[in-house]
């Protein structure tokens, strides 16, 4: 049995911490990666490495959000939808083979996660360059404070960049949205936008300078405010 599976296969505990239940958190982790697997997929001859890197980076963030390594039983298939999509644009002197084998490789390749480091930058540079008017408008408060509103920007681009519906953000980052802000005073206003309804805790990060994890969170406002260059979208 897999990591994920036996996962699933154990009662649920009732707990702030973990408000999503292992069955609904396994599916959705399956509806993920199988969703990487379409959205990774080669799309012209040339670029099934940098793909498949792609689709490692991805499942390497599912990974970490399981808190344990997973089997490549319950990865593979995975595998096997991007390959099958991909084919018509793969190298004709390679096997499937040797890509299983690059797939496989490429997860000790991984150094940064997918909402995580340059995913990060790239959402704080469009931050940066936003005016007060262009700043999410937070429906529950409409005239909340701009220092609120540039650290939900910045949670808006990360999930933009990032694809998908749920993204890493430590609060030491957050504070990086607003000058002057300390990270403790982006704790807070994370917070606050949680009640608010702008973004919802997935998972509670771990305190720590060198040990430490980044929170989980998932935006929950529309991202079509999102002012960003479409550029800056991680390629494929």
């Amino acid at each position: 049995m897999n990591v994920l599976q036996s996962r699933e296969s154990r009662e649920c505990p009732k707990s702030l911490e973990s408000p999503v239940s292992p069955v609904s958190e396994g599916q959705e982790l399956r509806e993920l990666a199988r969703a990487y697997a379409v959205r990774t997929a080669c799309r012209k001859p040339g670029s099934a490495s940098k793909a498949l890197f792609q689709l490692v980076r991805h499942l390497s963030t599912l990974e970490k959000r399981a808190g344990e390594e997973v089997e490549m039983g319950w990865l593979t298939p995975f595998f096997d939808e991007w390959y099958r999509l991909s084919e018509p644009f793969l190298d004709l002197g390679k096997t499937r083979d040797h890509y299983l084998a690059e797939f496989i490789a490429g997860f000790r390749k991984v150094r940064v996660l997918i909402g995580e480091g340059d995913t990060f930058n790239k959402a704080l540079k469009a931050v940066e360059k936003l005016s007060p008017s262009q700043l999410p408008v937070i429906p529950k408060m409409p005239n909340a404070p701009q220092s609120w509103r540039r650290v939900a920007a910045l949670h808006r681009e990360l999930s933009r960049l990032c694809g998908v519906n749920v993204y890493f953000l430590s609060y030491r980052d957050a504070a990086k949205a607003c000058e002057n802000l300390s990270h403790q005073e982006a704790h807070t206003i994370t917070g606050a936008l949680v009640r608010l309804g702008v973004i919802e805790m997935v998972r509670k990060g771990k305190a720590g300078l060198n040990g430490g994890k980044a929170a989980e969170f998932r935006y929950l406002l529309p991202l079509d405010e999102s002012l960003g260059d479409e550029d800056d979208e991680i390629p494929l």
